[in-house]
This record gives structure tokens, C-alpha cells and sequence, in this order.
């Protein structure tokens, strides 16, 4: 899940919600002779070739340790009632698809699947067959009809304007994507808000101790990197995760309460700008970097391999950066994605730190 990002964009032409594709009384009629959905009886049927019971979305029906849905800060939407243990899911947003491969279920379809290894990587060989149902920021309720699923999940930053058409298809699930900034006092992160995705949707599939599983495995990477940089001296350096836009000298920088900071305050490590936006990002420009000359600057491509970091930070004002005059610009390839699950966190983590340790640290002022 993205802000209104310059990339990843598809150039074939695919279906999209805006001119509706399909109308929602076409998608429903679909499975007008399924038993998908009982209409107004307040629960659901199981879709089309499942089997598996329904329950209503309250807290006699999770786990003790799921929330109930009404009642869970990240979800914006959900239907009235959901599947059991739904094996049929459809998912809208990356994050999903690599939290689902995370607890061992491959869904039955996803949105802009050719991106999904460039951006994300986490388990291709299981996804890369899953169908095909459209982008990410316009689905094809076809597409999606045509999987049958018994479960979709979706962002209400994108698809709160189709829930509906969704919700005749199959029950859904729409999260938040953009935490509070702070909670009970404390910073929240979108690597906060990315783990209780993973924890709901452990509690939605019936795999809940998967999930606990992933986070174990998370915090230990977490906790390996963190002692590395501690080792070599490096804990509370100052860092910036810079994503290249493709524009001259202007950039996004990652925030205080992006996944990037989530991470990095778990390394020990200090991002920049440590305060909070919207969506964790926010636009800076390599003069904003001129006076900041203990910062390492950690540079996300968005090209290929081929073009090297001096011909990335070619202009006037990036020769008087304190950072690249210290050798303390690292680039960071392109195929880590800053908007993913805890896996994608981890590799962020695995990063950020062996970028940082090939490079050298601030000099200290004798």
C-alpha cells in the first residue's frame, strides 16, 4: 500500500472499477445461482466450491487471542459475517499477498501480480500463478467473480468506494492502512500497524500461531542486525531512507512513522525526518540534505541495475552534500519495498544494515 506513487504502473490495459467493468448487478449475478452470499439473512453462505462454516464477525467467534473485527483499529470495513476458515482469498494490495504466503495459504487471485517480485520477492514461487484480477488502484470485479473466493481483503484508502460491489461477491475485509501517529503516548509505526495486519489476518484464516510464528522470526532478525550494528559502533547513527522518484534532486524520504522508522528503531538507529506525515513519506530535495553532516544517506533505486549511484546523484547541488563528500551515500536496489508485511520488514532490516556497514561511519570531532 502506497501513496500516489509515480511507480509501480501497468502498461497493458486492464479493467478498472471507475468505469465499473463490470456493473455491480452483473458481478452479483455471477453467482446469483451459487450460494456466495444469502441475501438479508445477516450471515453468509459458503462461496462456490467451499464447504466451510460461517461465522458472525463478534468476539465469541474468534480466537482469545483475535480481536474482534469491530473492534480492531486497522479495519475500516468488514462484512457482517465471515467464513470460518476462508481457503478462497482474494487479495487487493501486496502486503496481503505476502502476509497470506507468510501462513502458508496461496490466494486465488491478487492485484498487478507482475509487480509483485520486483517490489516484494517474498516467496514468488508460490505466487507466481495466482490469477490475475486487475491493479491495485482499479480491480476487476470479472476478474474477481471469476476466482470464486469466499474471502476478499482490501485498503479503505482504495476500495471503500467499491465495498459494496465487493461485498456482493464475497464477504470483505477492508484495513486501514495509515496508523495513528501515537497511541497511549507512544510513536506508531507503520511497521506496528503492518504486524497487527499480519496478527488479523492470522485471526481471519484460522492461523494465528503462523502468524506468532513469522513475528518470532522477525524479532530475531530484528534483534541480529540490531547487535551487528552495535558491534561495530554504529547504534544511533542518523540515517535517511531516500526513494529515487525519477526526478531531478527531489525525493521521497521515508518518516517518522513509516515502516522504514519501525525498523530502524529497532536496529538502534535514528531516521530522518523523524517527524510523522500521513502516509510516512514526504517530499525532501538534496538541498534540504546540505546541513545535516552527520547523516547517512541510504538511496532506494527505482532504475536498473546498470545505472550507477554517481550518475544518480549528478547535479550542482549533490556535490556539496556533507554525505556524498564522506562517502556516506549508499544505494539500496531497487526491489525493496517500503510498504510491506513484517517479511518485507525484515528484508528492509537485512538492508538497511548491510548498506550501512559497507559504508563509513560520521567522523567524530576530536
Amino acid at each position: 500500500m502506497t501513496p500516489s506513487a509515480p511507480w509501480p504502473r501497468r502498461t497493458k490495459k486492464t479493467p478498472c472499477f471507475r468505469r465499473l467493468c463490470i456493473s455491480v448487478a452483473v458481478a452479483a449475478t455471477l453467482f446469483s445461482n451459487s450460494s456466495a452470499h444469502a441475501q438479508g439473512s445477516g450471515s453468509v453462505a459458503p462461496s462456490a466450491g467451499t464447504s466451510h462454516p460461517v461465522h458472525p464477525n463478534t468476539a465469541q467467534a474468534q480466537q482469545q487471542t483475535c480481536t474482534p473485527l469491530a473492534d480492531n483499529p486497522i479495519v475500516s470495513q468488514a462484512s457482517p459475517s465471515l467464513p470460518a476458515q476462508p481457503k478462497r482469498i482474494v487479495v487487493l494490495e501486496f502486503m496481503f499477498a505476502e502476509d497470506l504466503a507468510a501462513v502458508g495459504i496461496t490466494p486465488v487471485g491478487m492485484a498487478d501480480p507482475e509487480y509483485y517480485p520486483v517490489w516484494i520477492g517474498y516467496d514468488n514461487a508460490r505466487l507466481a500463478t495466482v490469477p490475475d484480477i486487475g491493479t491495485r488502484q482499479e480491480p476487476s470485479l470479472e476478474a474477481i467473480a471469476a476466482a470464486k473466493p469466499d474471502l476478499i481483503l482490501g485498503v479503505g484508502l482504495r476500495h471503500a468506494p467499491i465495498f459494496a460491489a465487493l461485498e456482493r461477491i464475497a464477504p470483505t475485509v477492508l484495513f486501514k492502512y495509515g496508523p495513528n501517529f501515537s497511541e497511549d503516548g507512544a510513536r506508531v509505526t507503520q511497521l506496528d500497524w503492518g504486524r497487527k495486519i499480519l496478527r488479523t489476518i492470522g485471526c481471519l484464516t484460522g492461523r494465528e500461531e503462523a502468524a506468532r510464528a513469522v513475528e518470532a522470526k522477525v524479532d530475531a532478525g530484528f534483534a541480529r542486525d540490531a547487535q551487528r550494528l552495535a558491534d561495530a559502533g554504529r547504534r544511533g547513527e542518523q540515517v535517511a531512507w531516500l526513494q529515487e522518484l525519477g526526478l531531478p534532486d527531489r525525493y521521497w524520504a521515508f518518516t517518522g512513522n513509516s515502516t522504514a522508522a519501525g525498523v530502524a528503531h529497532e536496529l538502534g538507529l535514528n531516521l530522518w525526518p523523524a517527524e510523522a506525515t500521513r502516509e510516512g513519506t514526504a517530499y525532501v530535495s538534496s538541498e534540504d540534505l546540505l546541513k545535516k553532516p552527520k547523516l547517512t544517506v541510504l538511496f532506494v533505486s527505482a532504475t536498473e541495475t546498470d545505472v550507477p549511484l554517481a550518475t544518480k546523484l549528478d547535479s550542482p547541488i549533490w556535490r556539496f552534500v556533507p554525505a556524498r563528500s564522506a562517502g556516506r551515500v549508499g544505494l539500496v536496489e531497487r526491489n525493496i519495498w517500503g510498504f510491506g508485511g513484517p517479511m518485507s520488514a525484515l528484508r528492509l532490516a537485512d538492508t538497511m544494515t548491510d548498506t550501512l556497514l559497507s559504508l563509513p561511519p560520521p567522523a567524530v570531532k576530536k
